[in-house]
């Protein structure tokens, strides 16, 4: 399993990268989309806006919180998952205090913020 070593929100990680293969090789796209992955450290730092929004509607609002002080006391980034695709497409899978069962993603498509919900949207 590959790792990749990358700023995540002002804070350095070091996460494994999942390639969905269905017991073949990667595709060009998919191994293209690895290569990649350290040019998105950029939009992946500008993503956190869009994170910050969708946990103040849903979760934070709900218990009283109207601000994100500390975005990793709600989510914590786990993995980079590499989807058999058409396109460049990452989802950065995250822990989410708020929905522990599904989880968060954050999609980038072609090397820009495409979406963020749950983890169903990427697997």
């Amino acid at each position: 399993m590959n790792k990749i070593g990358i700023k995540i929100w002002s804070r350095d990680f070091e996460l494994p990268i999942i390639i969905e293969t269905f017991d073949e090789d990667a595709t060009e796209i998919q191994n293209d989309t690895v290569k990649k992955l350290e040019e998105y450290a950029d939009i992946i730092e500008a993503s956190l806006k869009h994170v910050e929004e969708y946990i103040l509607a849903n979760g934070l609002r709900e218990n009283g919180i109207d601000e994100v002080d500390n975005i990793f006391k709600y989510v914590m980034p786990k993995t980079f998952f590499i989807p058999k695709s058409e396109n460049r497409v990452v989802g950065l899978l995250c822990n989410y205090k708020f929905d522990m069962e599904h989880g968060l993603a954050v999609v980038f498509e072609n090397e820009k913020f495409k979406e963020i919900g749950s983890q169903d949207i990427i697997l």
